[in-house]
């Protein structure tokens, strides 16, 4: 199979879990010029043909907050929490990194995350480097909206402190310019702050004014840890979702990672200006972050989407592990049904793609989206028997990455019986694991 889009192709009998008004059904999807053209009711011959019989076909998966450029950090920082984390080990690493190391990284991350079933991520880097990440999503065939980190203040207790203001936003406008939709739109650039309290507000002002004009999500970091949300809250600015208000980054182009210590004032403004959470419950819980409420915020009207963070603090980026996680950790506190399969495979498709200003686009398997598509093996030891079963619950608690057969992002199929289609994964992973060895050598971390 090949790894270059087709003229036509048929994604033949499987069951479609389609994510849309036509629910779950038996049937065909077939798509031309990388777009969906019928659903269920399909020709019955193309260009290129998967077999889905006896399988799940369902939307890709969309990541809403990823760190692709700390998946070479992978079992470098573990067991302490965000404050720690951050000042002894990630942040120095990022420091560390040059143009091969992040490149390296990307593509392992992009790799993982295409074979795991995730087409679409909105992914922050670090303060350099960042057209190396633009460079592997483009190759690997990931949908990405990538942001380089916007730091131009210094943030008590982590002791981060990036770029001054215009060195850091002239380059964030280079980036802009280059890569704002390439590959057929498949690349996109996000305005991405690493938090309110790691950028200056005439930084977060010039993002809002430039998001507005250009048309560019906002991408950052909100009330992770309690203790920082409550220290930081003392700032004449206000706790982080106040301060956001205040300069006018409130909107619905913001996407606000972990939001697990909201309070009351802020949940309210959240769900008046339209603001997106990125629930990432396996970092959250490793990190000791919290659970976030989020059966709360789904009440309150919020969209929420899923991420897994980055494979420095989770340690993999499984889209079936936090969906599994995010329906669980909910029903000790709320009750069995406070988190029920059908809303967290919402959160992981619809949800994403809400968050990511791409709804008409991604998603769910409608005519005309993107042909974005998952097919997963129904018939593992852990996945039967299936008979009578719902195959949503069957998607968030039974299932894993290694069920993923076939990945299809813009009508090019990356993913086959399993194996990458052009990727080359042991190359990629010999040159992560050079380029960490060179990594640490820098950093001294050896």
């Amino acid at each position: 199979m090949s790894g270059r889009r087709t003229d036509d192709l048929l994604v033949r009998g499987g069951t479609l879990v389609t994510m849309g008004p036509a629910g779950v059904v038996d049937g065909d999807v077939y798509i031309a010029d990388g777009r969906i053209v019928a659903v269920g009711d399909a020709p019955k011959s193309a260009a290129t043909v998967i077999d889905a019989r006896g399988g799940l076909v369902l939307p890709g998966f969309v990541q809403a907050h990823v760190h692709l450029c700390q998946t070479i950090f992978r079992g470098l920082a573990d067991d302490m929490d965000v404050i720690e984390w951050l000042r002894t080990r990630i942040w120095p690493l990022e420091q560390a990194h040059d143009a091969r190391s992040m490149r390296a990284s990307a593509m392992l991350g992009a790799a993982e995350l295409l074979g795991g079933g995730t087409t679409t991520v909105l992914s922050m880097e670090s303060i350099r480097h960042t057209d190396e990440v633009f460079e592997a999503v483009q190759e690997t065939g990931l949908r990405a909206i990538v942001g380089k980190a916007l730091m131009d203040a210094w943030e008590p207790g982590t002791e981060m402190i990036g770029e001054d203001t215009d060195s850091c936003w002239e380059d964030t406008r280079r980036l802009v310019d280059r890569w704002h939709g390439v590959s057929d739109g498949r690349i996109g650039v996000a305005l991405s702050p690493r938090g309110p309290r790691n950028a200056t507000e005439e930084l977060w002002r010039r993002c809002v004014q430039f998001a507005d004009e250009a048309d560019l999500r906002l991408h950052t970091h909100v009330n992770e840890n309690r203790g920082q949300a409550e220290a930081l809250g003392a700032r004449p600015e206000g706790r982080d979702v106040v301060a956001l208000r205040s300069w006018g980054a409130l909107t619905e182009r913001l996407v606000m990672a972990h939001s697990v210590w909201l309070d009351e004032t802020e949940r309210e403004l959240v769900r008046t200006h339209g603001a997106h959470v990125c629930h990432c419950p396996s970092a959250n819980l490793k990190l000791a972050s919290g659970i976030a409420p989020i059966p709360g915020y789904l009440a309150d009207g919020v969209n929420v989407a899923l991420g897994a963070d980055g494979a420095a603090c989770n340690n993999r980026l499984d889209i079936f592990t936090e969906m599994r996680l995010a329906a669980l950790i909910q029903k000790p506190i709320h009750g069995p049904r406070s988190m029920p399969a059908r809303t967290v495979l919402e959160l992981a498709t619809m949800g994403g793609a809400r968050a990511l200003g791409m709804a008409d686009e991604i998603g769910s398997l409608e005519v005309g989206k993107r042909a974005d598509i998952v097919v997963v093996d129904r018939g593992r030891l852990h996945s039967t028997p299936r008979t009578g079963g719902d195959p949503i619950a069957d998607l968030v608690y039974s299932h894993t990455t290694s069920d993923v057969l076939f990945v299809v992002v813009d009508g090019v199929p990356v993913v086959a019986d399993g194996s990458f289609v052009s990727l080359d994964s042991e190359g990629i992973v010999a040159e992560a694991e050079v380029c960490r060895s060179e990594l640490l050598q820098r950093v001294g971390f050896v």
